[in-house]
């Protein structure tokens, strides 16, 4: 079986124990949902953005807001793998927003909006395509 399908499995597992109403964990997603970016985002470097949220449940510590994309091809050991370029910390989750530069990357439409803490809490946005540099 390849690693691919192994995770998978492994992946329908931890969602079945995490869902499960006796879990000691519950998925982040129910406390915190990004409301933008949405669906076909299109974002150039150097643009300023306002990236927003809701709170569906108790968020108390310090959110980090990081631009993602996947790395590699995505099959074997490149699954899942994931470069984070840090654009705000220490954000209040009670603001429900931040304004961020969009950094000077490659362009892409494979790039998402990650919201996370030492809570844990990750959440991703939709994808997000950045635009090539002016």
């Amino acid at each position: 079986m390849s690693l691919g399908k192994k995770l998978e499995r492994l992946d329908a597992k931890m969602d079945a124990v995490l869902m499960h109403p006796t879990a000691p964990a519950y998925p982040n997603a129910d406390r915190l949902e990004i409301t933008y970016p949405g669906d076909d985002a299109v974002w150039s470097p150097a643009e300023e953005i306002d990236v927003t949220w809701d709170l569906l449940g108790e968020v108390s510590q310090p959110l980090e807001v990081s631009l993602v994309r996947q790395t590699g091809d995505q099959s074997g050991a490149n699954f899942g793998q994931l470069a984070f370029f840090l654009l705000a910390s220490g954000i209040d989750p009670g603001k429900k927003r931040v304004t961020i530069a969009v950094p000077d990357v490659p362009p892409g439409a494979d790039y998402a909006i990650s919201i996370s803490n030492g809570d844990p809490l990750t959440v991703y946005s939709q994808a997000i395509t950045i635009a090539e540099s002016a």
